[in-house]
């Protein structure tokens, strides 16, 4: 008796033992939106294909086949992010009684919901059919926008199938090529279901078929709904990864077709970032988008015209430091700041000893030759100024300046005479100069005969003053 009592329990153990190994897991697990933010839509519209037909009231591991594709349903349903696809619902042998062949659309096509695809899905029933899927993938491929890209995905046992259904996917693909992919979820492990799948998967493209065994954790359901539906978007700017130039784009920041940021004035800077948002093309700029302003005289260096202000001069709009008296010393460095317009200057701003500027502005180079009567030949005592006049010409600094030599007469004899003579004069103090090492083409001789006294011509001592030469410099 005891044997037997041992014998019974270890059959019940084993029973049990077996029945546990064959049992599947769970396919009404509780599943999870896939965050919104991280995906956009792979495909521009779906199509799932349910099949209810007669095979799907038998029993696999206990539990109805079409139980177990109405659970993997709601909860990829709840895992599919609503993206703006659009999505349907297409069952075959729906419904109890209903005659051979019956499809029916259930949802769709529409913008995808999760409410509405739920609703749609608790009113499948099991039909009272065979398996016309060849019929429903041509119904599913009606639900299609022309053009758009597209999913489908046939959940079935691949059952009381045969060539019909590989027909229908292999004329799908031919109508519509590699805008839709087929994909397929076996209920139960049927050799002959699975083969039937699998070729009707090839027959459509790049999908795969997977055991609904495997989509019954978070984890298998999670990677099958982002295979079939979503390219993965990290940064969440719309903008798919593998299609993202500029994968770590700011939140809330919006980005052209590339996932970048917009640059309208186009620096380098994004707009979101640039504080000075017109920049002219071709203008370098700073980390803010700024055009750079080396100095720091408020005027940037692509319009700056004097780059190298020293910090604190006050400068134009040029970036050029002011000179007010525009005798090209800026006033940072003008000892003199009211300098008469057109008198030449020293570095420092200054004229030059040789240069007298009276009380009402003007002024005139105190250096005079004067000549004997009717003669234009240079005096020894006149020398020593002109050596000083050739100095201050080759002074590096007064370069662009040059000199008009005027020669004047006293009013004694001819006009014309004296006309030639005061040219005479002029030519005979440029020659000397000339002598020097200053450049002729840096003189100009003119003859003013006495048309240009300096005093009255009453006295020898007057007359003797307008026997002269004078310099008037001036920039060409």
């Amino acid at each position: 008796m005891k044997r037997i009592a041992r014998n019974l329990l270890l059959t019940v153990v084993v029973v049990l033992l077996v029945q546990g190994c064959t049992t599947a897991a769970k396919t009404n697990f509780i599943s999870e939106p896939l965050p919104k933010d991280h995906f956009v839509a792979k495909v521009d519209q779906w199509v799932i294909i349910q099949d209810a037909s007669t095979s799907m009231g038998q029993r696999y591991h206990r539990e109805r086949k079409l139980q177990i594709e109405n659970n993997l349903l709601a909860s990829m349903n709840t895992a599919i992010p609503e993206v703006g696809f659009k999505g349907a619902l297409v069952v075959f042998g729906h419904g109890p009684g209903m005659p051979k062949g019956k499809l029916n659309v259930m949802y769709g096509p529409e913008t995808y919901s999760t409410d509405g695809f739920a609703k749609a899905e608790e009113a499948v029933q099991l039909g009272g059919s065979n398996s016309p899927l060849d019929g429903a993938i041509d119904l599913a491929a009606k639900q299609l926008e022309k053009g758009t890209s597209a999913a489908i995905v046939i959940l079935s046992d691949g059952l009381n199938m045969g060539k019909a259904e590989t027909q229908a996917a292999a004329a799908l693909k031919k109508q519509l090529g590699n805008k839709v992919t087929i994909y397929a979820v076996q209920i139960g492990d049927s050799a002959a279901g699975r083969a039937l799948l699998d070729s009707v998967v090839a027959a459509g493209g790049q999908g795969y078929v997977v055991n609904a065994s495997q989509l019954t954790s978070w984890a298998g359901m999670s990677k099958f709904v982002e295979d079939v539906f979503l390219w993965p978007d990290a940064d969440g700017d719309g903008v798919a990864d593998h299609l993202d130039k500029c994968p770590d784009t700011p939140k809330g920041v919006a980005v052209d077709a590339n996932g970048c940021p917009p640059d309208t004035d186009g620096d380098g800077v994004p707009d979101y970032l640039d504080k000075c948002p017109g920049t002219p093309a071709g203008v370098k700029v700073d980390a803010k988008g700024c055009p750079i302003d080396s100095d720091g005289d408020g005027v940037p260096d692509a319009m700056d015209k004097c780059p190298n202000t020293p910090a604190g001069v006050k400068v134009d709009a040029n970036g050029c430091p002011i000179d007010s008296d525009g005798d090209g010393v800026p006033d940072y460095l003008d000892k003199c700041p009211d300098t008469p317009k057109g008198v030449p200057v020293n570095p420092d701003g200054c004229p030059p000893p040789m240069i007298l500027v009276h009380a009402d502005g003007t002024w005139e180079v105190k250096a005079k030759v004067f000549f004997d009567v009717n003669k234009y030949a240079i005096k020894d005592d006149a020398k020593a100024l002109l050596d000083r006049v050739a100095e201050s010409m080759k002074d590096p600094h007064y370069s662009a300046w040059s000199v008009e030599i005027q020669g004047h007469c006293d009013k004694s004899g001819p006009k014309a005479f004296n006309d030639r003579l005061s040219l005479k004069r002029a030519e005979a103090v440029r020659d000397y100069l000339a002598a020097k090492g200053v450049p002729t083409d840096r003189m100009v001789v003119k003859g003013y005969g006495w048309s240009m006294p300096r005093y009255p011509n009453d006295t020898k001592e007057n007359r003797a003053k307008n026997r002269r030469v004078e310099f008037k410099p001036f920039k060409k």
